[in-house]
């Protein structure tokens, strides 16, 4: 199933008072993402993170069923689109919920299990224990270089060291590019950019990321 990058959700989304709500910058789908809580804001910056997520949308369909007899309608949170496997319908919950309104979503989630299989998708949810708190953090700093301006100059360099150096840490990379600290802190975001890029890697899932993170090519 291929997801329309300017296609709005199926739900207009409105305000709360009982959630945090704004937009995402997506890179992946070149566009602002609506999220109606911090949850489902998570959920959009991994999927960021995830190098076979094509693109994902936003309250992608209504489903439309009767509980107690009256018409009532749903709509999942997500559908991503993976470069390879099937797409999938995701529902956005706090672990809490999950057990606490169990009976009640079951009924919602199954309506989304049935439209799924139907449609040669897959459904799952996600909740906040999926992410561990450092790397999430990582994540968001990481992120916050993905629309960086492009230095081609400054990029080839960091990259042609790393080539030869094979691995060094952060502050090493500056300290061979230059020893005047203000040209150093001039190259630092493009060795963050670079990371989000996976043209570079580094642990950003279980070290916190610093001056002295290990950093070497991504050639996977």
């Amino acid at each position: 199933m291929e997801i329309n990058k300017n296609k709005l959700p199926k739900r207009k989304p409105k305000k709360t008072f009982r959630s945090v709500t704004g937009y995402f910058p997506s890179k992946k789908n070149g566009r602002s993402i609506f999220f109606e809580s911090l949850l489902e804001k998570t959920l959009f910056l991994s999927l960021e993170f995830d190098n076979n997520v094509l693109n994902y949308l936003e309250q992608p369909i209504k489903l439309e069923y009767k509980l107690n007899n009256k018409k009532t309608t749903y709509h999942p949170d997500c559908l991503v689109n993976y470069k390879k496997g099937k797409s999938k319908l995701i529902e956005v919950k706090y672990s809490s919920d999950l057990v606490d309104k169990k009976d009640e979503l079951e009924i919602k989630f199954n309506e989304a299990r049935k439209y799924a299989k139907e449609n040669d998708l897959e459904f799952d949810t996600f909740d906040e224990l999926y992410i561990e708190p450092k790397t999430l953090k990582n994540m968001e700093f990481l992120y916050s270089f993905a629309f960086y301006p492009k230095d081609e100059q400054k990029e080839k360099l960091i990259i042609d060291i790393l080539k030869k150096e094979k691995e060094l840490l952060v502050n090493e990379i500056l300290e061979l590019i230059s020893a005047n600290k203000f040209e150093q802190a001039s190259y630092l975001p493009y060795i963050w950019k670079l990371t989000f890029e996976n043209t570079l890697k580094v642990d950003y899932e279980s070290t916190q990321l610093n001056m002295k993170s290990l950093v070497r090519i991504d050639n996977e």
